[in-house]
C-alpha cells in the first residue's frame, strides 16, 4: 500500500525521522524552508535589507544553503544575497567543487566570487600541509584556522552585513561534542555569538540551515536535482570529527532526535556562558590587527611557522 504524506495526500517519498514525518517531495521543500524561516526569525539572524555573502563550497550543504537562502529572500527586494567561494587549493578536489558551485549560481543568474590561500597566504592549502614539518597539526587545523580568516577578509571585500555558513545539523551536534571533549565548553558560546553581540572587524556569520540534517539536506538537493560536489576531501580522515561523525550517526539512527537534542542543550550552553563572552577581552592582533583575544591571533602564530 502506497504511504501518504504526513501533510497531504500525495505519495511520501522521504521519512523525516527525529520528527516523525512521511513528506512528499512539495511538503519536503516547504517543510525544510519553515524550518530554515523558524532558524532565522528565533535567532534573529537577517535584516530586510542585508548584504548576504553566502559561503558555497561545491558541496550538498551549501548548495541547499544557496536555494533556500535566495527563495527566502525573493520575498525581500531591498536585500542582496551574494555567492562567495574560498579556493584552499586542493589539487584534484577544489577544482571539481568550484565546478559545481559555479553551475549553482549560474542557475540563479549570479556571478560568484572566488578568493584562495593563495591570494591571502601566498600559499595553497597542499603547499601548506607538504611544508609542515614536525607540527602536530594536521591539515584540518591549517585550513580551519585560515579558511576562517580568509572567508571574513572576503566579506569585508564584499561589505556584506553578514555570511551565511552550510552548517547543518549534523555539523553542529559534531562540534559541540568535540568542544566538550577537548574541555572547551567556553567555545560553543564563542563560535554561536550572537548578531546583536558583534565583534568589531568580524562580519557576524549566521548558520540558516543548523536544524536542517544530512538526511534533510541530501533529499532535498536530490528531488530539486541541485548541482554539487559529492566527493569528500582527501584530508577529511585526518579530522578529529569523522570519529564524532560515525558514533553520532549511530545514536541518532538507534534514537533518532539525538542529534536536535545536543543543539537544544548548545543553546542552554551559550545562554549559560553569554556573560563571560560578554565580559570577555578582544584584543587586536601585534601582527595584523585583526580581532582576537591573544597577543598574536591564530592565523599568524600558524603562518609564521609555516614560513619558518
Amino acid at each position: 500500500m502506497e504511504t501518504k504524506c504526513t501533510k497531504c495526500d500525495e505519495p511520501a517519498v522521504y521519512l523525516r525521522r527525529y520528527t516523525a514525518e512521511m513528506l512528499c517531495k512539495g511538503c519536503l521543500v516547504k517543510t525544510s524552508l519553515d524550518r530554515v524561516r523558524r532558524t532565522i526569525n528565533k535567532n534573529q539572524m537577517l535584516k530586510d535589507d542585508d548584504r548576504i555573502a553566502v559561503a558555497i563550497s561545491g558541496g550538498k550543504d551549501s548548495a541547499v544553503l544557496f536555494d533556500i537562502i535566495c527563495n527566502i529572500e525573493s520575498a525581500y527586494p531591498r536585500s542582496e544575497v551574494v555567492p562567495f567561494t574560498i579556493d584552499e587549493g586542493i589539487e584534484g578536489y577544489r577544482d571539481k567543487a568550484l565546478e559545481a558551485a559555479k553551475c549553482l549560481v549560474k542557475d540563479r543568474g549570479m556571478k560568484l566570487e572566488i578568493r584562495s590561500f593563495k591570494d591571502y597566504f601566498g600559499q595553497s592549502l597542499d603547499e601548506i600541509v607538504k611544508h609542515r614539518y614536525e607540527s602536530n597539526f594536521g591539515a584540518c587545523s591549517y585550513c580551519g584556522v585560515l579558511r576562517r580568516r580568509a572567508m571574513n577578509d572576503a566579506a569585508l571585500e564584499i561589505e556584506a552585513d553578514v555570511v551565511a555558513t552550510g552548517h547543518i545539523m549534523d555539523d553542529e551536534s559534531q562540534t559541540v561534542i568535540m568542544n566538550i571533549m577537548r574541555g572547551d565548553s567556553k567555545r560553543i558560546a564563542r563560535s554561536n555569538r550572537s548578531r546583536s553581540h558583534p565583534i568589531p572587524g568580524f562580519v557576524p556569520r549566521i548558520k540558516p540551515i543548523m536544524e536542517l540534517s544530512e538526511r534533510d539536506v541530501v533529499a532535498y538537493a536530490h528531488h530539486l536535482e541541485l548541482p554539487y560536489h559529492d566527493i569528500p576531501c582527501p584530508y577529511a580522515s585526518e579530522a578529529y570529527r569523522t570519529d564524532l561523525r560515525l558514533f553520532l550517526n549511530e545514536m541518532e539512527h538507534k534514537r533518532p532526535g539525538t542529534l536536535l537534542a545536543i543543539l537544544r542543550s548548545a543553546e542552554d550552553i551559550v545562554d549559560a556562558f553569554q556573560h563571560v563572552q560578554d565580559s570577555s577581552k578582544i584584543n587586536h592582533c601585534e601582527r595584523c590587527g585583526s580581532p582576537t583575544s591573544l597577543k598574536i591571533c591564530k592565523t599568524c602564530s600558524l603562518l609564521d611557522e609555516i614560513q619558518g
